[in-house]
């Protein structure tokens, strides 16, 4: 009885076997880079997207600039070490809470000059969150981790050590509605890289 119940399962796995095609390896993508200082790219594009930056000669500097910029009166999340905000990650019973975040702070891990972009994981972030539902973002980015082009970028960053990443390009946008374009259309408002 228990053959009965297998053979259409045979049959159909047999045929699956047979009509599997013959693997092709992957091409050789080229390393396509980006012309240009990627400093100055970076900062261009990051401007062209709405983004905004602040330039430090060292990253005491960037920490002050958030102690004496940011209102403390704001809940302000921060994910980093040396900037300590007004709601911690213990605060935070589940994601969804994260909805109460004015400013988020984080660290970003590279950046990239062809398209202004930084790139943000659940461990920079701590809380994917609150980056996503904020108002304001601030990223400190050291200016040595900036890469020229996209697939520099790639080659610089590992998908598999973290759940969640994303390259951010200022704040959320769009301007698929009648062609006007809004800012902060789904998201936060602001996005101000802090390099230095």
């Amino acid at each position: 009885m228990a053959d009965t119940f297998n053979a259409p399962r045979t049959v159909i796995m047999s045929k699956i076997k047979k009509g599997k095609p013959q693997l092709e390896s992957l091409p050789d993508v080229p390393m396509y880079s980006y012309p240009g200082d990627k400093h100055d790219s970076f900062k261009q594009n990051l401007v062209s997207f709405d983004g905004g930056f602040e330039e430090f000669a060292s990253r005491e500097e960037a920490i002050s600039f958030l102690n004496t910029k940011l209102d403390k009166t704001k809940k302000i999340f921060s994910s980093v070490t040396d900037y300590d905000g007004t709601i911690h990650l213990s605060d935070f019973k589940t994601p969804h809470d994260a909805h109460v975040v004015d400013i988020c702070v984080t660290e970003g891990i590279v950046g990239v000059a062809e398209t202004g972009s930084v790139w943000l994981t659940n461990k920079s972030l701590q809380l994917a969150a609150a980056a996503l539902l904020s108002t304001d973002m601030f990223v400190l980015l050291d200016k040595s981790k900036i890469e020229g082009s996209m697939h520099e970028a790639y080659a610089a960053i590992n998908l598999r050590e973290t759940t969640y990443g994303a390259f951010y390009t200022g704040p959320s946008a769009t301007a698929d509605i009648e062609a006007v374009h809004i800012t902060g259309a789904q998201g936060e408002i602001s996005l101000t890289v802090l390099l230095y």
